[in-house]
């Protein structure tokens, strides 16, 4: 359950002047919901205010501010099979220069034959509906002989290559119709099946990189970058070392993680179907641990309900202090969670987190089809159920002494002004701590509007502190009440939370989402650029401010709709 508190609650996670980055704990809050089997999330170089949702039915969803654009960004329903669990729309990624050309690919089961498509698309002249008329295919049709163990994940490399996951064509034990017999095709040079594949978006019509492996080999298809890959369900590159992780699902018993270094020349065998995690299938055609197989750095086995990876994501956010460089990842069946690091061919910190992040509030993650990163670096957990999740800490990280590192990380690793040893950097002292106090009023539509805030108010601070509403119905304009003195008494049937003097700070519909009669309108006030900004003198360092939400209420033109308020003292 999430316990939203200031800053001073982490005293008792780290210890003054320990050289060991002490990691915050985590939480997941919902971002998005009411969407159609997301199988996957992310966002385009540079884009911090967009999350691009894809759903297994064919359309790409935009979340825009916190808020779910209306019309999809792309709409490809009638291109694709999407029946099974492993057809359909399954891979989304934005070109590197996207910024400039609006190029964007994706990776699809099409219509008729299920055959595996990678196509290229533009976005239009709205920078949130892309241009359905310009597809162009940079790879495929692929085969595919069953319905299951199709990849589709998708991903740019620090190359500047796009990077194709392809399953083995399904079925038990790379065999059957469409197989090749003997090896299976995971092994076979003339398949594209159970590879990665790696091509060059900017060389038509082959798409085929001069430095792929196998371009020289007659016996081998020149798009394959490694062999022996049962069903890559999600691979990732570390945005800052350039390595690649890919979460290859198992069969009846073992699940992994394989990985590549930054640089490598490519030509790995990951060792599907002769392996199976580090066990020996035993399988026609093998050699238990043969030369020339990659085994992978972790694996777990069918318990407990596990049955099936989900790749993630080396974590290069800047929310989650500690996390650096630490590998998140999941399995699809039992909704469980791990992080790992993995350094010098070992693997460290390995830890279940499926208890730490679980949301709360009658709210469950579950069926987890994919790990999403947005533009900066932050990650977000896929629920195949229709919802999306983001993971944050489960206190309030601030950056009190302006140097853009979070105080949680400055402490942890001694370079905090810690005066009084109580494990608080001295510049992020305040007489008083934010908190909510007061009574909010129920509206007409019998929503209960509340009031939340992030940071810490601070004089010259650059960083918001941020005072929201929710559950507002804010058809008409709303404001922010703030005085300087609590319990302003009655007020139109709830509590005026202030006493004079006051100030009705103005706050305009496009803060918020206009909504009407539903209780879903939000509004969201930087206090420190109201104090920063200097139209009121009183706001000096030291003033306890009272802050409370009000909107006109649609069921007249008089009665008010109130929160509950925030009290506050202004810092240094």
């Amino acid at each position: 359950m999430r316990s939203n508190l200031v800053f001073a609650g982490l005293v008792a996670l780290v210890t003054a002047g320990s050289a060991i980055a002490q990691k915050v704990p985590l939480d997941t809050i919902r971002v998005a919901n009411g969407l159609a089997s997301p199988v996957y999330c992310t966002a385009p170089p540079g884009d911090t205010s967009r999350l691009f949702i894809v759903e297994r039915g064919g359309d790409i969803e935009i979340l825009k501010n916190g808020v779910l654009n209306a019309t999809p960004f792309l709409d490809i329903t009638t291109l694709l099979t999407s029946g099974g669990q492993e057809q359909g729309l399954l891979g989304l990624a934005f070109d590197p220069n996207y910024a400039t050309n609006g190029f964007f690919y994706v990776n699809y089961t099409r219509t008729g034959d299920a055959a595996t498509m990678v196509v290229r698309y533009t976005v239009s002249a709205n920078p949130d509906l892309a241009d359905a008329g310009t597809a162009v295919t940079i790879e495929g049709p692929i085969a595919q002989p069953q319905s299951n163990h199709n990849g589709g994940c998708l991903q740019f490399g620090p190359d500047g290559y796009l990077y194709v996951g392809m399953g083995d064509g399904g079925n038990f034990n790379d065999t059957g119709a469409g197989h090749t017999a003997t090896i299976g095709n995971a092994q076979d040079g003339t398949k594209l099946l159970g590879k990665m594949l790696r091509l060059d978006v900017n060389n038509p019509p082959t798409y085929i990189p001069a430095t792929n492996p196998y371009v020289s080999d007659p016996n081998v298809l020149d798009e394959i970058w490694a062999f022996g890959v049962r069903n890559p369900w999600r691979f990732s590159f570390d945005r800052a070392t350039g390595d690649m992780y890919i979460g290859d699902v198992g069969q009846g018993a073992r699940e992994e993680v394989s990985f590549e270094p930054a640089g490598f020349a490519g030509g790995a065998n990951y060792g599907w179907r002769c392996m199976e995690g580090f066990n020996c299938t035993g399988l026609a055609g093998c050699v238990c641990n043969g030369v020339g197989i990659t085994l992978p750095i972790k694996d777990y086995g069918h318990t407990s309900g596990q049955c099936s990876i989900t790749g993630g994501y080396v974590y290069r956010g800047a929310d989650l202090c500690g996390f650096d460089g630490t590998y998140f990842y999941a399995d699809y069946c039992a909704g469980r969670i791990w992080t790992l690091k993995y350094s010098g061919g070992t693997v460290t910190e390995f830890t279940d987190r499926t208890a730490e992040l679980a949301p709360g509030g009658g709210l469950s993650i579950a069926s987890i089809s994919s790990f999403g990163e947005d533009a900066a670096g932050e990650l977000y957990i896929c629920d195949l159920g229709g919802e999306v999740f983001k993971i944050i800490p489960s206190v309030t990280l601030v950056d009190c002494n302006q140097n853009s590192i979070q105080d949680a990380c400055d402490i942890a690793n001694g370079t905090s002004q810690d005066v009084n040893a109580d494990g608080i950097p001295d510049e992020c002292q305040c007489p008083i701590a934010p908190a909510i106090y007061c009574t909010g009023k129920v509206n007409s539509q019998f929503c209960s509007p509340s009031i939340a805030f992030t940071g810490v108010p601070k004089i010259g601070s650059t960083i918001p502190f941020d005072i929201s509403a929710s559950q507002m119905l804010n058809k008409k304009s709303g404001l922010l009440f703030y005085g300087l003195q609590p319990n302003g008494g009655s007020f139109q049937g709830g509590h005026l939370c202030a006493k004079l003097p006051i100030t009705r700070t103005a706050v305009q519909n496009s803060n918020g989402s206009s909504t009407g009669t539903d209780c879903t309108g939000t509004y969201t006030f930087d206090f420190n650029a109201w104090i920063n900004g200097g139209s009121d003198p009183s706001l000096v360092a030291g003033t306890a401010v009272y802050a409370q939400y009000w909107a006109r209420d649609p069921a007249d033109s008089f009665t008010t709709s109130l929160t509950d308020a925030v009290s506050f003292t202004i810092c240094n």
